[in-house]
């Protein structure tokens, strides 16, 4: 994506007519603790999605600074991600 058009796509309009340019929404979001391995897991997945969500990109692997590819054990790794230290799912 040209760097034109990210930022068309990134750009925020506040209801008083103020552009900002954000990858996340408006917010501050909120801490959460994550208590199984499950929630662990569709953490992971949702911050992956992120990039597809705001229509960025079509798939989470073409997102050029995600660790999905690394995750995914796909393509070439380029965010390096400690997977040993992420409680697998399951028995």
């Amino acid at each position: 994506m040209a760097p034109a058009a990210l930022l068309r796509e990134m750009a925020d309009i506040a209801p008083d007519g103020q552009a900002s340019y954000r990858f996340w929404q408006r917010g501050g979001g909120y801490d959460r603790n994550l208590w199984s391995p499950e929630e662990i897991h569709e953490k992971i997945h949702y911050i992956h999605a992120n990039p597809v969500r705001r229509g960025l990109v079509v798939r989470p692997e073409d997102w050029p600074w995600s660790s999905y590819a690394t995750w995914m054990n796909v393509g070439e790794p380029v965010v390096p991600i400690d997977k040993q230290s992420v409680p697998a799912i399951g028995p």
